[in-house]
């Protein structure tokens, strides 16, 4: 047995090489890491207006003479930081499928966020 089948299973550092993950060009583009971020940044951005135009829906907003418009235009952002965020949790647990990447809590996080501001507009609870 000489040198050179003593170290087949080392690379030039002398450590145990680790086995070969997938490539990144053999995932699809919408679960490339890069796709999901995007996602999760957009969806953080929206659920910021969000919360920024919360008033609208609350009490002054109510009673405002655009009452309607006002809600129309915090479920329009509201639905787009819903719907950003569901694509990025979708495309991360895709991606964690191929490569056994992290479970995504932020995504998580976020369209739990959105789905409670939801709820609470359509109990009622926001209005206070």
């Amino acid at each position: 047995m000489g040198k050179a089948s003593k170290r087949k299973g080392k690379d030039k550092a002398g450590a145990a090489s680790r086995p070969a993950t997938e490539p990144a060009e053999t995932l699809a583009w919408w679960m490339s890491p890069m796709i999901g971020n995007l996602l999760i940044i957009g969806a953080a951005i929206a659920l910021q207006f969000t919360i920024i135009l919360l008033p609208l829906v609350g009490p002054a907003g109510a009673i405002a003479p655009h009452a309607f418009v006002n809600m129309m235009a915090w479920h329009a952002v509201l639905f787009l930081a819903m719907g950003l965020s569901g694509l990025s949790l979708w495309s991360k647990l895709k991606r964690r499928s191929q490569d056994q990447s992290p479970f995504p809590l932020l995504s998580t996080a976020l369209l739990g966020v959105t789905v409670f501001f939801l709820l609470a507009h359509w109990m009622g609870l926001l209005r206070i």
